[in-house]
C-alpha cells in the first residue's frame, strides 16, 4: 500500500532540524531460530503502527500515542525522492529531513523498520492501479534519469545498479542508529510493473547482500508482497530473514481480519518456518470511502485484529495503515479514533514470555471461534463470538461457552480477561492429565482473552 502526495514538499521544508547526538536507544533483537523479536532478553509480542506525516514535528503526536499504548514498533516509508534528486545520490535535505524522524521515534522509546522501496515509484500504472507513481520517479528517463521502464530495476541495468548505490547509502547512514530494527527491502515487490517470481528473487538477493555490506550489525532484512501474495521462492530465499503479510480483509473474507490475520500467519509459519511479521493490514485495501474502515462499528472489527495477531504466532500486531496516519491523504479521519485501540493487548502481552510459542490445538464451542498459541509451560488465547462479524459486528451476551485444549499434563492457573478493557474477568485452576483440558469460559460480552500458566513450572528466562 502506497500513497504519494504533497508530502514530500511539507517534509523538505521543515527539515532545517539538527538532529543532535542521542543515548543508546531501544532495541529489539531477532535470534537465529527464534520466532519472535526479544525485548530486555525475552522473546515478546510487540505491537506498532504504519506512521505518517506531513513534517517531522508532525510525527511527534503520532510517536507519543504509539508509545503511550505500549507499542514498540513503527514500520516507516523511507521512500520519497524529489523529482530533481540525482539517480543514486539522496537529498541532503530530505536525508535530514529522516534522521530527525528517526531522532524523534528514539526519544519515545520507538524502534523503526525503514521501507526502502515502494511499488508505487516503480508502477507505471498500465494494468490500472489505482496508485502508481512512476511519472514522479527521478529514475524515469522524462527526468534526466536512467530508465525507461519501471522494469528495469529487476534487470543488470544503470538503473539497478544506481538504486543499489542509493540504498548502500541510506543504509551505511543509518548504519549505526540502535533503533533501527531491520530493513525492508521493497514494499509490495510484486506490484512493480515487470515483477515476476524469479525477478524479484534475484532483486531482493541482491539488495539484501548490499544492505548486510553497509550494516555491520547484521541486522534482519526482508521484503513484503502485496495482501497476503505468495511467492514461495522469494520466501525462502536467504535474503528473507523474516517473512511479512499484508492482509486486508476485502475479499473472500468479507471484512473478517482476525480470520484473514490467523489463517495467513499460520500457513506461512508451518510452510517456511520462518517469522512472520504483519506489515499492515486492514479492513480493506482501497481508500476508506464506502470502505468496511468508515463503518459505524468498524473498531470492533480492528479490535478483534489486534487480538487475532497475538495468538497468531505473529511477531507482531496492530500495524493498520489507514488509521495510522494516511487516512489524510484521503480526506478522512480514521487515525484520532484508534490511538489506544491496542492498549489493552499491549499491558496484557506485558511480561509474557513467548519462548518456543507456536499455535496449540483447540476446539471450541459452536458459539466461539479463535485460537491459543503457547508451549508446555504457559500460553495466551482469544475467542470471540461467531456472530460478531461485519458490517455491523452486533455485540451481545454469550455464557455457557467451552475451550478444549491439548496442554502438558500438570495443574494450570488461568486467568480471564476482557480485551476492551483489559479488566480480570476471574481466575481458575484446571489439572490436565495429558489428554487436554475443557476450559469452563465466564459470561463474556463480544470477545474474551486468557492467559494459562503451569502452576508448577519454573519460569524460564
Amino acid at each position: 500500500m502506497f500513497r504519494f502526495s504533497s508530502f514530500l514538499c511539507v517534509l523538505l521544508a521543515a527539515s532545517t532540524l539538527c538532529a543532535g547526538q542521542l543515548p543508546d536507544g531501544p532495541t529489539l533483537e531477532l535470534r537465529p531460530g527464534e520466532k519472535f523479536f526479544r525485548a530486555d532478553g525475552v522473546p515478546t509480542f510487540i505491537l506498532g503502527r504504519n506512521p505518517t506525516a506531513l513534517s517531522p514535528e508532525a510525527f511527534d503526536d503520532r510517536f507519543r500515542s504509539a508509545a503511550a499504548a505500549g507499542e514498540r514498533l513503527v514500520r516507516i516509508h523511507f521512500t520519497y525522492s524529489p523529482p530533481n534528486e540525482r539517480p543514486g545520490e539522496i537529498d541532503a535535505d530530505l536525508l535530514t529531513a529522516w534522521d530527525s524522524v528517526i531522532d524523534r521515534a528514539e526519544k519515545q522509546g520507538l524502534v523503526v523498520l525503514p521501507v526502502l522501496g515502494v511499488w508505487a515509484d516503480w508502477n507505471d500504472g498500465s494494468q490500472h492501479e489505482s496508485w502508481h507513481a512512476w511519472d514522479n520517479n527521478p529514475f524515469n528517463i522524462s527526468h534526466g534519469g536512467p530508465a525507461k521502464s519501471p522494469a528495469e530495476l529487476f534487470q543488470d541495468s544503470p538503473c539497478r545498479k544506481l538504486w543499489f548505490r542509493r540504498l548502500q547509502k541510506l543504509v551505511t547512514h543509518w548504519s549505526d542508529r540502535r533503533n533501527i530494527l531491520g530493513w525492508e527491502v521493497f514494499s509490495e515487490v510484486d506490484l512493480v510493473t515487470g515483477a515476476s517470481e524469479a525477478r524479484a528473487v534475484d532483486f531482493v538477493e541482491q539488495s539484501a547482500s548490499v544492505i548486510r555490506a553497509a550494516d555491520p550489525m547484521k541486522r534482519p532484512v526482508t521484503a513484503s508482497q502485496a495482501g497476503i501474495n505468495e511467492w514461495p521462492e522469494l520466501l525462502r530465499s536467504h535474503a528473507v530473514s523474516f517473512v511479512e503479510v499484508h492482509p486486508y480483509a476485502d475479499g473472500k473474507y468479507g471484512g473478517n481480519l482476525d480470520d484473514m490475520i490467523l489463517s495467513s500467519v499460520r500457513s506461512r509459519l508451518s510452510r517456511y518456518d520462518k517469522p512472520v511479521l504483519i506489515g499492515e493490514c486492514g479492513l480493506d485495501s482501497a481508500s476508506p470511502r464506502g470502505t468496511l474502515e468508515m463503518a459505524s462499528r468498524a473498531s470492533v472489527g480492528i479490535r478483534h485484529a489486534v487480538w487475532a495477531a497475538m495468538v497468531s504466532g505473529a511477531m507482531n500486531g496492530r500495524a493498520l495503515w489507514w488509521e495510522d496516519g494516511y487516512d489524510q491523504f484521503e480526506k478522512v479521519d480514521l487515525s484520532s479514533h484508534y490511538n489506544d485501540i491496542a492498549s489493552a493487548a499491549s499491558a496484557f502481552a506485558k511480561g509474557i514470555d513467548y519462548s518456543g510459542f507456536a499455535p496449540l490445538r483447540c476446539t471450541p464451542s459452536k458459539g466461539i471461534k479463535g485460537a491459543i498459541l503457547g508451549n508446555d509451560r504457559s500460553a495466551v488465547g482469544w475467542f470471540r463470538d461467531t456472530e460478531c462479524t461485519p458490517p455491523n459486528w452486533p455485540i451481545r451476551r454469550l455464557a455457557s461457552q467451552q475451550v478444549t485444549l491439548d496442554l502438558a499434563a500438570g495443574r494450570w492457573a488461568i486467568e480471564f480477561i476482557d480485551p476492551v478493557s483489559g479488566k480480570s474477568l476471574g481466575k481458575r485452576s484446571y489439572t490436565a492429565a495429558g489428554n487436554g483440558i475443557t476450559l469452563e469460559i465466564p459470561e463474556f460480552q463480544d470477545s474474551i482473552a486468557f492467559r494459562l500458566n503451569a502452576a508448577d513450572a519454573p519460569s524460564r528466562k
